[in-house]
């Protein structure tokens, strides 16, 4: 994995700022991800240049556990809170009583990547089913969102019931785990490394130390 790859660009300040590429391993159907990711766009209002590199990671690649299991109540009681203290819209319920498995939604993304719409398409994904409570490995909700975004609806469609990207994505997967990524989401941004829902500071923070580092070094 190459993470040496930079940036330089402004921060809403307008001040030059020197910083690595983040990289952040997700997964659809983990909540802490999305909480993540609505802090990521948070703090790109205030790097509008920060360019983030998603990876994606199966949490289940069997499924999500049993919604009745203590597990799954323990990380919707967590959402809750998470959801509360940070401001964020979204359903934590969907953890118990929507069984979703995201490995389709990840082939999608695949193909929507290799159309340009990577993005648009991750941000309708992540809305379906944290926002809309919509079962996300129901490949109809997915072709509905391709549709939306643009994407041809047969050729789709059939690139995730064949399984065209799953050599890919389990290839990605092998080397995650060889660079020592166990869960989601990681936040990797030069040598620092985070996982779980890290709070706006710590984030913030992390921006910011390539910028203090390279001034320090021009002093």
């Amino acid at each position: 994995m190459d993470r040496s790859v930079g940036a330089v660009g402004r921060s809403a300040a307008g001040a030059w700022v020197n910083f690595a590429r983040p990289t952040i391993y997700s997964d659809f159907i983990c909540p802490f991800c999305y909480v993540g990711k609505i802090h990521v766009e948070r703090l790109r209002q205030a790097y509008p240049d920060l360019e983030i590199e998603w990876r994606e990671f199966e949490l289940h690649p069997h499924g999500q556990p049993d919604p009745a299991s203590e597990y799954m109540r323990r990380a919707q009681t967590a959402t809750i809170a998470l959801a509360r203290r940070y401001r964020i819209g979204m359903r934590p319920e969907v953890l118990t009583t929507v069984t979703s498995n995201s490995r389709k939604a990840m082939l999608g993304l695949a193909f929507a990547k290799a159309h340009g719409r990577a993005d648009a398409y991750r941000d309708a994904v992540f809305a379906a089913y944290w926002i809309d409570a919509q079962d996300i490995g129901d490949l109809d909700v997915l072709v509905g969102i391709a549709s939306k975004l643009g994407l041809e609806r047969r050729v789709f469609r059939a690139a995730i019931e064949q399984e065209l990207a799953l050599p890919a994505l389990r290839a990605a997967m092998d080397a995650a785990r060889r660079e020592g990524i166990t869960g989601v989401p990681t936040f990797v941004y030069g040598e620092h490394r985070s996982v779980g829902a890290q709070p706006m500071e710590l984030l913030r923070a992390l921006i910011a130390a390539p910028a203090v580092a390279s001034a320090g070094a021009s002093a």
